[in-house]
């Protein structure tokens, strides 16, 4: 996948975390290319979009530490080397989840543990979680992207309606929902691990 040169001045604005136009601008044109990125680092398909927006929020953390070499397509491969180490550490993390048991030992073992907690009990647990985990990272994003988050997934509004309400485009509002969600899904990970 080719992408067009990117701008100096776009990079330098990624450094300032509250310029919302130059992200979206960014990720518009980078999402494919990183996720491509991503996928041929051996990252299963099914885990592409999780390892991609943490990339994302990698490049976010350190992009004031780039700086030019003189060589051409200098931020590309710097953009590379972040996500081969972003990729080596969800490889590391997902190799280390549990995987699966079997055998009648393991059938033993379930049969004698406690009974699993009530769904109502379970269902509230992660309600005040995400609650918790959205509170955590509210601070992290400008106003106009929380609101529209807070419309349309919270109160249940159309993307529609609340970027036509706010003066946003649905694009960006649906950029800015995803960025959140994987923000609030990265710090529940944090916190269960």
């Amino acid at each position: 996948m080719s992408l067009p040169e990117t701008r100096h001045s776009l990079i330098v604005r990624l450094g300032r975390a509250d310029d919302e136009p130059a992200w979206r601008q960014f990720v518009t044109l980078y999402e494919p290319f990183l996720a491509s990125l991503v996928a041929r680092q051996g990252v299963p398909r099914s885990h592409v979009a999780d390892a991609t927006q943490i990339l994302l929020l990698a490049i976010a953390r350190s992009v004031e530490q780039w700086s030019p070499d003189g060589k051409p397509a200098s931020f590309r491969r710097w953009v590379a080397t972040v996500s081969r180490n972003v990729v080596i550490r969800f490889m590391q993390r997902e190799s280390r989840q549990i995987t699966g048991d079997g055998g009648s030992e393991f059938l033993d073992q379930l049969q004698s543990c406690a009974s699993p907690p009530d769904a109502d009990e379970v269902s509230k647990y992660q309600h005040e979680l995400i609650v918790w985990a959205a509170n955590r990272v509210r601070g992290e994003f400008v106003e106009t992207s929380w609101k529209a988050f807070q419309e349309t997934l919270i109160h249940g509004r159309s993307v529609n309606e609340v970027a036509a309400e706010m003066n946003l485009t649905p694009g960006s509002i649906y950029m800015s929902r995803s960025r959140i969600m994987a923000r609030i899904r990265q710090l529940i990970h944090d916190i269960m691990d």
